[in-house]
């Protein structure tokens, strides 16, 4: 498993965190998604069928700033 940490821009509620987490889940691969708003790090625990750029997108293609 491969642990990839994003940090998103501008997390303002706990919705925000439900969606990170389920799209990120619909992707192949994912074991784990952990959000903590208040310092906007989301940690995800990923097999090899997908990479960070995946999980980029995903979360751009969501209106979400990434840093």
């Amino acid at each position: 498993m491969h642990t990839t940490l994003i940090t998103v821009d501008g997390l303002e509620s706990e919705d925000c965190v439900h969606e990170i987490t389920n799209v990120i889940h619909e992707l192949p691969g994912i074991n784990m998604v952990e959000v903590a708003l208040a310092t906007g790090t989301v940690s995800v625990e990923h097999s090899p069928l997908v990479c960070e750029a995946d999980i980029r997108q995903v979360l751009e293609d969501e209106g979400y700033t990434l840093k």
